[in-house]
């Protein structure tokens, strides 16, 4: 009897040192293999006088086929995802020359440009004050509205000095004054790719770069 158990233990170790090299990744398809292979040669030398029970192989078989399917689909997903990052990537670079909405409370403007942009309202309100101030402080333009309904305000400033402003809206319900950022019209100038991943990037003019996350709407091409 010893001899026989040396034997299928001879044989098995033959066979799991033959798939080793298939295998050597240590995934779920290939400590499957071993498995059956290492069963198969087991089966073959068993005793004939006391044959192997089957139940524990059936059992480690059906845990291997669960580990293979849950590989399938992480394998799966990961190409899903890398499909549908080459799409924004693609989908993104036809933003170039294209106005964006981005929230922000700065902005940095050429010679003769009118700032545009929304400024997005949960709600109704008593009263909403936009006030734009240069770099000193000093207050350059401001706009008012009263009576305010639910629906988002777009503006459109008149034409400032070449610099840096900043953009403060103050919202009245009431006797309550809520502050919140307006969403700022910019040109998109460039689409870039961070070589250490992470989200696609749009440059925008005066404004730098922002995540193409940031963006709450797009335009129709500048013209």
């Amino acid at each position: 009897m010893s001899l026989t158990i040396n034997n299928q233990t001879a044989a098995a170790n033959t066979a799991l040192a033959g798939t080793t090299q298939v295998s050597d990744n240590g995934s779920a398809f290939g400590l499957k293999n071993e498995f059956l292979t290492m069963m198969v040669a087991q089966i073959q030398n068993q005793d004939p006088l006391e044959p192997l029970d089957g139940t524990e192989y059936v059992g480690q078989l059906a845990q291997f086929s669960m580990v293979e399917g849950q590989e399938y689909i992480r394998a799966g997903q990961a190409e899903n995802a890398e499909l549908l990052y080459t799409q924004q990537v693609l989908q993104s670079t036809s933003l170039i020359g294209k106005e964006v909405l981005v929230p922000a409370d700065s902005l940095a403007v050429n010679a003769g440009e009118t700032p545009s942009g929304v400024i997005p309202m949960n709600g109704s309100a008593d009263g909403v004050e936009l006030t734009v101030k240069d770099l000193n402080g000093n207050v350059v333009e401001t706009l008012n509205w009263s009576h305010v309904g639910s629906d988002d305000i777009r503006f459109d400033l008149n034409e400032l000095p070449q610099g840096s402003y900043t953009f403060e809206v103050a919202v009245l319900r009431g006797e309550n004054i809520s502050v919140q950022t307006p969403l700022l019209s910019r040109n998109v100038e460039r689409v870039m790719l961070p070589s250490s991943g992470g989200d696609i990037q749009l440059k925008l003019a005066g404004m730098g770069s922002v995540s193409l996350f940031s963006v709450s709407e797009f335009s129709q091409s500048n013209s």
